[in-house]
């Protein structure tokens, strides 16, 4: 059995180990917090900051067999860089790719140079949407519909885009520097915020796939990539890409292609990946966010679970598994999976059910 460490304790860290389990891999969490939010779904947990402390990471990496950031504090990212050939085992993330991922700016210059299409910039008719440079998911988003509310000056900080109305899309790509394999397309649900609540497959596109390919190749990846879009019946935008371990869409491309990217990604690192043209979608499977309030069921987005103080199982089952995020907001994470849509419905069902009648009286229920 294999052992990661994980560098990160939140969203992505979740998903990393959801992963992991699938695969037989224990995780190691590092987190410089004592009380990160997946603690009890890890393995291992070591509470120190690397930055701090390089000789611990470094004596770890003797243990492990890959180590993996799976955050996006800036100064946590610029030390491991320096500290990465000290360590005696991979460390599987790609800084340089990170780097033109990370400031929007640098993207949007990276697409027009390989001419990707985008969003038109600033100046264009409204509505506009304004998103920060650095930034993850939705944080600090916001739709323009008139030019009062819109700060020309703010250019420096911010990006200013056509709005464009369409679906969200996502596709991953793993690469190993020459072989890049892009994987399944997903649809990204977002509530009015543009913050996602939940996840599903997306048919195959062939332009979305050679864009996300080019994408990938052009910055020699050795390392995963997420690329987002907007897709509607006339076009299709590369909004954004992050080349770091995404959450939310890799567990809903496992349960309909059975395809693991964290094993690719560890592949990557040591044997390379082989180039994917088509991803068969054997099963449906639904990745929400919801919580119960007033008797009923509502979505919320990733940010809610993102500022609780604990993630727990509460329910496992063929076809079903749901966790519970404990903190001001109590939430839940379902994942619903089967052959087709109409019975990813029952199961959903049967997990809305779950949840309104017995998490009152059980926290853990294990089938």
């Amino acid at each position: 059995m294999k052992t990661l460490a994980i560098i990160g304790g939140k969203l992505q860290g979740f998903e990393v180990t959801y992963l992991a389990k699938k695969a037989g891999i224990n995780v190691l969490l590092i987190d410089k917090h004592d009380c990160p939010l997946i603690r009890g779904l890890v393995d291992e947990f070591d509470c120190f900051d690397v930055t701090e402390n390089p000789e611990k990471l470094i004596e770890i990496s003797q243990n492990v067999d890959a180590i993996l950031p799976v955050n996006e504090n800036q100064v946590t990212i610029n030390f491991l860089e320096t500290t990465v050939n000290a360590l005696y085992c991979p460390l599987i993330f790609d800084f340089d790719a990170y780097r033109v991922s990370n400031d929007k700016k640098k993207s949007k210059e990276y697409f027009k140079s390989i001419g990707v299409p985008t969003p038109m910039d600033y100046p264009c008719r409204l509505p506009c949407i304004i998103k920060p440079l650095c930034e993850s998911s939705s944080i600090g988003v916001s739709i323009i519909h008139d030019y009062e509310n819109l700060d020309i000056n703010a250019n420096e900080l911010k990006i200013i885009e056509e709005f464009i109305e369409g679906d969200v899309i996502s596709l991953e790509i793993v690469g190993d520097g020459r072989h890049f394999s892009v994987v399944k397309e997903t649809k990204v649900h977002t509530d009015e915020k543009y913050d996602c609540h939940m996840v599903t497959p997306f048919g195959h596109n062939s332009e979305f796939r050679k864009i996300a390919y080019n994408l990938a190749s052009n910055l020699k990846l050795k390392g995963i990539m997420d690329v987002e879009a907007i897709k509607n019946s006339d076009d299709l935008r590369i909004i954004e890409i992050d080349a770091r371990f995404p959450s939310q869409t890799p567990i809903v491309v496992y349960h309909s292609t059975g395809i693991n990217l964290l094993v690719l990604l560890m592949q990557a690192f040591s044997s390379g990946v082989q180039e994917i043209e088509t991803v068969s979608q054997n099963n449906y499977c639904i990745l929400e966010h919801i919580m119960l309030k007033n008797g009923q069921l509502i979505p919320v987005d990733e940010q809610i679970l993102s500022n609780a103080t604990n993630y727990s199982w509460f329910y496992n089952s063929e076809g079903l598994e749901i966790f519970k995020c404990y903190g001001d907001y109590p939430a839940f994470t379902m994942i619903t999976w089967g052959i087709d849509e109409l019975t990813v419905d029952e199961m959903r069902d049967k997990g809305f059910f779950i949840i309104k009648n017995k998490h009152l009286n059980q926290d853990v229920i294990i089938l």
